[in-house]
């Protein structure tokens, strides 16, 4: 690649590898030398923390000063913004169907979302909550005051001082980082608007303009398996996730009436950690017959040998819902699973979902973004991310959940198995906010 001209401009590295989407240059996540996400330059091996070992290469820290003439990079990429107000709107609302996987179940739909004004814009991310949104709510708000009041050089920047605040207590997983994500998604948002840009067009200069989908998630707790299979071939979904982890005789029993119900779909069958490493390799025997997309945390998600020991067992295998920025380097680096789902509103934020894709990417990895039980924020974000790199599929409800198809307008109901990407600056979506007044606290 050659650059010429005499054009000078700083460009975060993140924004502009991603944006690039060169194949030799990458960007580099936060690591344990504070050097933050987008922080350095480097080649073939990503910075020492979140996604793998020491960069081999040369670390340029801050920014990347470049001469541009070729390519059409807008100087402001990595416009300064100045944090204005955080705040945390901590949503519950009581589900009216049985919801039951195999190590949980819903009896709400909850979530946090976060409001941040960053220079006048206003920007919106979601802290994924699963157990009580008051909690995540009191984090957001903690965060927040480190950062109201500064100006930062880019929204990593922003992000570094949160995640350093969280690391030097030892706090880099769990609700602390699912509040940081929701901040830094506000944060996203604000910058694409005053950009004026969609945030997908801040990280590629070619995004896909759709994205394909599947329906997540058929639940046997929920009623006729084939009503919720025709449902979802109704709203042209490629396919569908079913909650399993009840045993390898029923799981199978489950997973063969989807399969005769949809004979070409894709189905994606989601334990949540119910096996242990022994279960799960005969559960993988048993499934081999259904044609699986994946079979979804078989185990645990911090079980990481568990994860080494189902390599090559004829079924494939993702995870990476529950994983947190740190908790990506050693499944990236040695394959342990062949889809990564990072759900963004948990694992760091929008940046990180992005350096886990490209971390996957590399390694030959398939990548799906996780929206589960959450809202249209993170179904928005992730649609974005899946429209940067190219994605298996998106989740995406079909189903009743109000924090999806109440709480925001602008996007669009799926299409011949894809969703399109927002329209409009940021995350493309607009708040009610007499919806998050109704069901805040």
């Amino acid at each position: 690649m050659q650059l010429r001209g005499c054009e000078k401009f700083h460009l975060g590295a993140t924004d502009f590898a991603l944006y690039l989407r060169h194949p030799v240059v990458e960007a580099h996540p936060p690591h344990s030398n504070n050097h933050g996400v987008g922080a350095g330059l480097g080649f073939d091996r990503t910075a020492d923390g979140a996604l793998g070992e020491p960069l081999r290469g040369s670390m340029l820290h801050d920014r990347t000063e470049l001469t541009v003439n070729r390519f059409k990079v807008a100087p402001t990429a990595t416009k300064a913004v100045k944090v204005e107000s955080v705040d945390a709107f901590p949503l519950r609302i009581k589900a009216n169907e049985s919801l039951r996987g195999g190590t949980f179940s819903y009896a709400y739909y909850q979530t946090v979302l976060v409001r941040a004004v960053a220079d006048g814009a206003e920007g919106w991310g979601e802290a994924m909550t699963r157990f009580d949104p008051e909690a995540t709510a009191l984090m957001v708000k903690y965060l927040g005051r480190q950062l109201v009041a500064k100006e930062f050089e880019d929204v990593q920047s922003a992000w570094r001082v949160g995640w350093n605040e969280l690391r030097s207590r030892g706090h880099t997983r769990g609700v602390d980082v699912e509040a940081l994500s929701g901040i830094e998604i506000a944060l996203q948002d604000c910058r694409g608007k005053l950009l004026k840009r969609p945030l997908n067009q801040l990280f590629s200069r070619s995004p896909d303009r759709e994205v394909p989908a599947f329906a997540g998630s058929l639940f046997a707790s929920r009623g006729s398996i084939e009503d919720q299979v025709a449902f979802a071939k109704e709203r042209e979904l490629i396919g569908a996730k079913v909650k399993i982890g009840f045993g390898v005789q029923e799981d199978k029993k489950t997973l063969a009436e989807v399969r005769r119900a949809w004979d070409d779909g894709m189905i994606v069958a989601d334990a949540n950690g119910a096996y242990d490493a022994v279960g799960a390799a005969k559960a993988c025997s048993a499934f081999r017959g259904f044609d699986l997309a994946w079979f979804e945390e078989p185990v645990l998600s911090d079980d990481i040998e568990g994860y080494a020991s189902l390599r090559g067992k004829q079924v494939k295998i993702g995870a990476g819902e529950t994983w947190f920025a740190g908790d990506f380097g050693r499944p990236i680096d040695e394959k342990l699973v062949d889809v990564l789902e990072p759900s963004v509103s948990r694992c760091g934020g929008f940046g990180v979902e992005m350096e886990v894709a490209t971390g996957a990417r590399k390694r030959g990895i398939g990548f799906s973004p996780m929206t589960g039980m959450n809202s249209a924020v993170s179904l928005a974000a992730s649609i974005h991310a899946a429209s940067v790199h190219p994605s298996v599929g998106v989740e995406y409800n079909p189903f009743v959940n109000p924090l999806q198809t109440d709480l925001a307008s602008g996007i669009a109901e799926p299409r011949r198995g894809k969703l399109s990407v927002p329209l409009g600056s940021g995350l493309g979506i607009e708040i009610d906010m007499a919806f998050v007044k109704a069901h805040s606290g």
